[in-house]
């Protein structure tokens, strides 16, 4: 077995095709961090001029340390416990030689297998074993956490299995509200599509909006137009957004008020109806209240008006959600719910395996204020998974300690 560098051309043919494969292990992020101004190497294993296992390391020049990261790498058999030994052992090499303290590595592998629920699968998979073969060449585990950490790749995320299934049986495995959500969207015209690079800056004003209610920060205009510049025409990068035409809205809600009208009509107002009466009356209160509030959001935003918006990766058999917004003034419509649903049947008529929702936290009850994110994503159905979890490898004991010091006051 030889450790070497690998080109560009071999390391895209190797990860395309590996089952571990993430869009974080390609030659395009690579691209997306130097932008940054990080540095990046591909390296690998070969034996007999055959790639047998490799990674994308991505080198970050902090003030005081340089360090290493793989983000869902390795792309390797973690159960060859002669191969990893090896690449382990090379890969050290290879960053003490370049002045590198550590490597963090957050390995596209699930720890056990989960339900919808979270909770464990009987007789499910477990993948234990490729933690303990971590352990066991000395790489430090940072925990298995539970909080979705902004710093970190998430370890808890859900996902829906659309494989060989169609748009009916898909739809149909929603719960019934969040059917009757997209179904009202639908009715009152909301429509989705796609943006324009000039037009990402309103996707980062909906994420703005959102973070502002949420208590997180967006990533930066540049952020999202270097994501569109490399991934768009590849199509690998979608930034998708629900359109709404105020005027036709309102026209749908008048016919709305109509039509009940008819059934107020059509009833007697005794006691055998009065549920039915009552129910009809503060639906039509309903829909005048929302006419009302059309009618001033025209005079703010003018007859047309982006609504939400959301970002998603496509790479492989995979949908990746990342990131998202809604502009307060619409957040009762839920047209994230449209959205949703919009590029789960993209993914279904284009023969993607899974549409990954992304992060969630692992605590999964209301005690957690992320609960609210995990109940909207099992409203479409499929299940939690949970990661292994990241490690680091640590190069340089005496930088690496100094480094979590410096971590703990606030330095790099």
């Amino acid at each position: 077995m030889q450790f070497c560098e690998l080109t560009e051309e071999e390391f895209k043919n190797f990860s395309s095709e590996h089952s571990l494969r993430s869009f974080l292990q390609t030659p395009e992020m690579a691209i997306i961090k130097r932008i940054d101004n990080w540095n990046y190497y591909y390296v690998g294993v070969k034996q007999d001029k055959k790639v047998l296992c490799a990674t994308l390391l991505l080198e970050y020049k902090g003030r005081h340390f340089k360090t290493f990261s793989s983000p869902r790498g390795y792309l390797i058999d973690y159960r060859d416990k002669e191969l990893l030994k090896f690449f382990t052992k090379e890969i050290k090499k290879f960053i003490k030689k370049k002045g590198g303290s550590f490597l963090n590595i957050e390995p596209n592998v699930l720890y056990k297998e989960r339900d919808i629920d979270g909770q464990i699968v009987s007789n499910g998979f477990d993948n234990s074993d490729i933690y303990q073969n971590l352990i066991k060449l000395n790489y430090k585990h940072n925990g298995f956490y539970l909080n979705l950490d902004a710093s970190k790749q998430c370890r808890w995320e859900f996902i829906l299995d659309i494989s060989d299934k169609s748009e009916d049986e898909v739809f149909n495995n929603f719960k019934p509200n969040t059917r009757n959500v997209i179904r009202k969207n639908i009715k009152y015209g909301v429509y989705v599509r796609e943006l324009a690079y000039n037009e990402l800056d309103k996707f980062y004003d909906l994420v703005q909006n959102s973070g502002e209610r949420h208590d997180f920060h967006s990533r930066s205009v540049k952020y999202y137009q270097s994501m569109y510049n490399v991934f768009h025409d590849k199509g690998m990068v979608k930034f998708l957004v629900t359109e709404l035409v105020l005027d036709n809205y309102i026209s749908t809600l008048k016919s709305e008020i109509s039509e009940l009208k008819d059934k107020i009509s059509s009833i007697n107002n005794n006691n055998h109806n009065k549920g039915r009466y009552e129910e009809f009356k503060s639906q039509i209160q309903t829909s005048e209240d929302r006419i009302n509030e059309a009618l001033k959001l025209k005079d703010k935003y003018g007859d047309k008006v982006i609504m939400a918006g959301a970002m998603f990766m496509l790479y492989g058999t995979e949908i990746v959600y990342l990131f998202s917004g809604t502009r307060n003034d619409f957040l009762t419509l839920k047209s994230q719910f449209l959205l949703q649903w919009h590029i789960i049947k993209y993914g279904i008529d284009n023969g993607y395996k899974i549409y990954n929702f992304g992060g969630i936290s692992g605590i999964l009850n209301k005690s957690d204020a992320r609960y609210g994110l995990y109940i909207f994503k099992k409203s479409f159905g499929g299940n939690v998974i949970e990661y292994i979890g990241d490690f680091d490898l640590i190069v340089s004991p005496v930088k690496y300690s100094l480094r979590k010091i410096l971590e703990k006051i606030g330095g790099r």
